[in-house]
């Protein structure tokens, strides 16, 4: 070990635990992209964020696909000076970064006597006879573990997401429940304070979510109580009533029986000069309304035309894009997304389903993302980011900025000069 780390740098235990796993035998079967995307999904969980992540992807897009075989290594040689002009940012933070990789589990140092770096291949398989610089192998042996590592993560901030989502719903319904309890004259008063307790305590999003779930179904359960109460208490009400009327005897059968609504039918000057204002206000509030609703009808006129401009837009550009290329198509040129991802890529749907994971593996952002299905529609921009993964995947020296790529063939699809069957017919035609 000591002949793979410089004597300058000082080891901790992380260090020399990336070491071993740097010199181990039993080399795990895996691919460049398959680390790739292993790593970049459990980077949050390691720690690896900001300068260190964009360190990272570099580092990995400098590694050929073939040194990631199982009787090759994945190594990189490139200065500290160089990342540090490729990043904006200090040399020393380079170094920084680099050092939090390897404590990470990520590289491992493979420095020669001078501290140089440098990489002597072969000229007949490009494999590597001799070099120095960062070493992936620790990356390469943890890769099933990165993967439950993603995995794991994905899941709780999923969770995290869908407490959330409770927590704001039920905290809106128990305040509508407080205000009706008000207004009802029913006792809300332990359940505002089991409430305020929730709201005070350090919960978890999802044990607060739970607390707030048994609260409410308290309070509809109180509810529920009470209005069996009420409606049996009004129903020997009812009973009650009946029963005397039963049992009443006119006391004079000559009394007309439309005296009552002849009564409600008289009314004063008074009452009139009154209703004549309150007709008045009426009859202006009734027009300001109108004004109103003319023109936030006009507005959402306006509106509907502007998105259904836009929708006829995209249309033609997906019409033109996707012509002759169906899903069977894409499905036969996408075997290594598919296998990549474990996945059967039968319908747009399962398509849909795997492109935030697409756009992570080239690295192409949430932003970029939506703008792309703004310009041409979800079908051609996931049609298209399944194929720039593809073409990635097979040649990644091919590609050197695979987002950019992709940008770049939305353009060209709104132009109307991309030709994606042609590309695709070419995949799978090509299957290595």
């Amino acid at each position: 070990m000591s002949m793979n780390v410089a004597s300058f740098r000082r080891l901790t235990p992380a260090m020399i635990a990336s070491q071993k796993l740097s010199m181990a035998n039993d080399i795990i079967k895996t691919s460049k992209s398959e680390v790739a995307m292993a790593l970049k999904k459990a980077a949050p969980v390691l720690g690896i964020d900001g300068t260190t992540y964009h360190i990272l992807d570099i580092l990995i897009g400098l590694t050929l696909a073939d040194d990631w075989k199982q009787d090759r290594r994945p190594l990189v040689a490139i200065s500290n000076e160089k990342l540090a002009e490729y990043v904006c940012r200090s040399k020393r933070t380079v170094v920084r970064a680099l050092r939090r990789l390897v404590e990470a589990g990520v590289l491992a140092y493979k420095d020669s006597p001078t501290g140089r770096r440098f990489i002597y291949r072969k000229g007949g398989d490009a494999s590597i006879e001799r070099g120095f610089g960062l070493d992936f192998s620790p990356a390469r042996q943890r890769v099933h573990e990165l993967k439950k590592i993603g995995a794991e993560f994905a899941e709780k901030i999923k969770q995290e997401k869908d407490a959330k989502r409770e927590i704001s719903t039920i905290s809106r319904s128990l305040v509508d429940l407080q205000i009706l309890a008000t207004n009802e004259g029913i006792d809300f008063s332990r359940i505002k304070e089991c409430w305020d307790d929730v709201e005070e305590q350090q919960y978890t999003l999802c044990a607060k979510a739970e607390a707030l779930r048994m609260l409410h179904e308290e309070a509809i359960e109180l509810f529920a109580l009470i209005g069996t109460k009420d409606e049996h208490q009004s129903e020997t009400i009812t009973k009650m009533t009946s029963a005397d009327d039963i049992n009443v005897t006119p006391y004079n059968n000559t009394t007309h029986q439309d005296s009552k609504n002849s009564n409600i039918k008289q009314r004063s000057s008074n009452e009139d000069h009154i209703n004549n204002e309150n007709l008045a206000n009426r009859s202006e509030k009734i027009a300001l309304e109108k004004r109103h609703n003319s023109k936030l009808s006009a507005n959402s006129d306006l509106s509907r035309n502007w998105q259904a401009t836009v929708s006829s837009y995209q249309k033609k550009v997906g019409e033109d894009t996707l012509t002759a290329v169906s899903i069977g198509l894409l499905s036969s040129a996408t075997k290594h997304c598919q296998s990549l991802f474990d996945c059967e890529i039968s319908s747009w749907r399962e398509l849909d389903s795997v492109t935030p994971d697409l756009c992570l593996l080239i690295g192409l952002s949430d932003q970029g993302w939506e703008d792309s299905c703004s310009k041409v529609g979800t079908y051609v921009a996931s049609a298209v980011l399944i194929t720039t993964a593809e073409k990635a995947l097979r040649d990644p020296e091919s590609i050197a900025r695979p987002a950019g790529y992709f940008r770049a063939c939305i353009d060209r699809s709104v132009d109307g000069k991309l030709a994606l069957h042609k590309t695709l017919f070419g995949l799978s035609s090509c299957q290595v």
